[in-house]
């Protein structure tokens, strides 16, 4: 009975220091696209995000900064679902942030997470020659605009 007195004083002790996870479910989809000349360093891109239900699209301009490997020049849309909470009202601009890519289990598709709200990750969904892209580690969202 000791025991038990113990254990549960303890679980009590420890509980504000535990937080309850939101759910996440899926946002929506950035779709990119981006003509990289061969001599430049970096992709320009334009993005449109088509949010779940009957929100309002939202323009990006997006940048990519770094990747483990060279990218291909040359025109590419890429794709990738948009994942966060699914509690509350998703404000508008909400992608306009840094995303950096997380680290995963060899294998799997890469996440990008958001610097500044790590609640919300963009997973990479491009499968036509995809792999060069699952490098990238960096990418910057800037808002541009929101259809009325």
């Amino acid at each position: 009975m000791r025991h038990i007195i113990l254990i549960c004083v303890s679980v009590l002790a420890l509980m504000p220091t535990v937080r309850a996870e939101k759910p996440v479910g899926k946002f929506g989809v950035l779709t990119c696209t981006s003509v990289k000349p061969a001599h430049d360093v970096v992709h320009r891109m334009t993005c449109g995000f088509k949010p779940e239900g009957t929100r309002a699209e939202e323009k990006y301009s997006g940048i990519i900064r770094d990747s483990s490997q060279d990218l291909p020049s040359g025109k590419i849309v890429l794709i990738w679902t948009v994942l966060g909470p699914i509690e509350g009202r998703m404000r508008a601009g909400v992608l306009a942030q840094v995303y950096l890519k997380a680290i995963g289990a060899p294998g799997q598709t890469s996440v990008l997470v958001g610097e500044t709200d790590p609640s919300i990750a963009l997973h990479f969904e491009t499968n036509d020659g995809g792999a060069a892209y699952e490098a990238i580690t960096r990418m910057e969202l800037e808002l541009t605009g929101t259809s009325a």
